[in-house]
């Protein structure tokens, strides 16, 4: 662990963010409106594209305009803890919400909720959204829970009662991370996915998209009947800088009020800034490299082992993050209560890499690159343009390979480029991405390693890298079930296993992040469970 970091954890999480600089409708800072206090700028180097949380979702980018526009039924606070949103309260046995064998859910919702628009929400609204998460014709980002549902009886107009077909232990997980859309908006389009709702959106949530400007930032308006009161402050500006050295620089001298990517490298600078503080956070991701299964140089488990165990992998969190990530070798990071203990770090060993490749019939041509019936263990990696360490990963990871006569190109694009279909029809060789789990803080990974979810061949799912193995199938089916919780664990843990040895992807390092904000603001509720920064954006107020 580097001095860096050990200085940063030591770094107090408190409630802080925002500089005085404001973006006039023109989008060009004005010293004019610089003591204005009603408004705060949040940068981020990804651009949001599409707004409609049912679809498919960058996450971080797209979670912050979820979080401004839409409610879910509840949601969980920086303890862990759920607490209601548009529901009165969370089901459980002891009020009378949840049956003992946990398979028949009664909701009740508020009465005092409206859309933007003025129309009064109700359980056909909760309704519609789960009609349209189910239907095969939608590209949701996910179904996982939704799937099991057997019967859903919309009881009154503020009442709903769920029958899940057999338990499923992450279904509070499923509903936390899934917001509502109106019906009486969406019912009569003919294909959601292309709906103009997607960018143009109505939801119940604290803010109202009043602008967008591509490329540069999009302006949000506070919601004055919002049913949680209104925001504190009157206008919400999402800006977007996509070289992450502008934008730390824009947040250090105050264009940025609140950021959330300060490079690993200017924590130590960061933690100095006189009108900020800085603080680190666990974030609910892991970065990978995903290995495109159904191409044929990843086709067999060996070959992606191989690369997998050639790779140094420690060195890049020490050298390239300064110590601030931290290894782990699953799909979980280490702190999760399912993380199995028992792997074993493989990496770096070139030498086993390359025997492994040769056994494998992946013979080193006279170009110096392997190859095996006329195919080369040539192919290429990508990620977004705009992240410095990701660049410096696969320059490290280029080199690895290159040692071993494998060949890599490096091939990046801008997000909305890499995270649209590149990524959801499986386009791509290899990609450098990091996931959170796709079901909350849950260890069920059914929505990214089911071969039931793998979107080119099945039309839903996250399954982007085509993983497909049986087994895995089946402790997936398993795990969902199982209410012990010792039990649990086992299941995962034999998945992590499993997924460790076939490295449908090749985990590198759970995520944590470096965030500043002005003294001035309060409110801010830092929350490493889960992956919106602004997901209590209504309590935030200048001091």
């Amino acid at each position: 662990m580097s001095k860096q970091f050990r200085l940063t954890r030591r770094s107090a999480i408190k409630a802080i963010a925002t500089s005085t600089l404001a973006i006039p409708a023109s989008g060009i800072y004005s010293p004019a409106i610089a003591q204005q206090r009603d408004r705060v700028i949040f940068g981020t180097t990804q651009e949001p594209v599409q707004f409609n949380p049912l679809l498919y979702v960058n996450a971080g980018v797209e979670n912050i305009p979820e979080s401004c526009m839409f409610d879910a039924l509840w949601e969980v606070n920086e303890k862990g803890e759920f607490v209601p949103n548009l529901a009165i309260r969370i089901p459980t046995r002891e009020n009378g919400g949840l049956s003992a064998d946990g398979q028949i859910w009664r909701i009740e919702l508020k009465r005092d909720v409206k859309w933007a628009d003025g129309q009064p929400f109700t359980a056909k609204d909760v309704e519609f959204t789960y009609q349209t998460i189910v239907n095969p014709r939608v590209a949701v980002r996910s179904r996982s829970g939704m799937d099991l549902i057997k019967n859903f009886k919309v009881m009154d107009p503020y009442t709903i009662e769920i029958e899940l077909d057999r338990p499923y232990v992450p279904f509070i997980w499923a509903w936390q991370d899934m917001h509502i859309v109106p019906s009486h908006l969406l019912a009569a389009e003919a294909d959601i996915n292309t709906s103009s709702f997607n960018t143009n959106p109505v939801g119940t949530g604290p803010y109202i998209l009043r602008s967008r400007t591509p490329g540069s930032h999009m302006v949000y308006e506070a919601n004055p009947n919002y049913h949680r009161g209104p925001p504190r402050i009157r206008q919400f500006i999402h800006k977007f800088i996509p070289d992450l050295s502008v934008a730390y620089g824009q947040a250090r001298i105050g264009e940025i009020d609140y950021f959330t990517q300060v490079p690993p490298d200017r924590w130590v600078e960061a933690a100095k800034l006189p009108d900020r503080t800085f603080f680190t956070l666990p974030y609910p991701a892991v970065q990978f490299i995903y290995f495109n299964c159904g191409k044929p140089q990843f086709r067999d488990p060996k070959v992606r082992k191989a690369l997998y165990i050639a790779l140094e992998m420690q060195k890049s969190i020490d050298d390239l993050y300064f110590g601030t990530n931290e290894r782990t070798l699953s799909y979980l990071h280490t702190s999760h209560w399912a993380y199995n203990h028992d792997l074993k770090e493989e990496t770096p060993n070139p030498q086993l890499a390359a025997k492994m490749l040769d056994e494998a019939g992946w013979k080193v041509g006279v170009d110096g690159v392997r190859e095996k019936e006329g195919v080369k263990l040539k192919f290429s990696m990508s990620t977004t343009t705009d992240v410095a360490s990701r660049r410096a990963c696969q320059a490290l990871f280029q080199q690895n390979w290159k040692a071993i006569g494998v060949e890599m190109e490096i091939k990046n694009m801008p997000a909305s480029v890499v995270w649209g279909e590149y990524t959801t029809r499986s386009q791509f060789d290899t990609l450098l991405v990091a996931w959170e789990p796709p079901v909350g803080m849950d260890p069920d990974y059914t929505n990214r390693a089911s071969s039931k979810m793998i979107p080119l061949k099945t039309g839903s799912g996250a399954n982007y890298t085509q993983y497909e193995n049986k087994e895995v199938d089946r402790l997936l089916d398993e795990g969902i079930k199982q209410m012990d919780r010792s039990e649990r664990k086992k299941i995962y843990g034999r998945i992590q296993q499993i997924l460790l040895e076939e490295v449908p992807f090749a985990p590198q390092c759970g995520l944590r992040n470096g965030q500043i904000f002005h003294k001035a603001l309060q409110g801010v509720r830092p929350n490493q469970y889960v992956t919106s920064k602004a997901w209590n954006v209504y309590e935030w107020s200048w001091g």
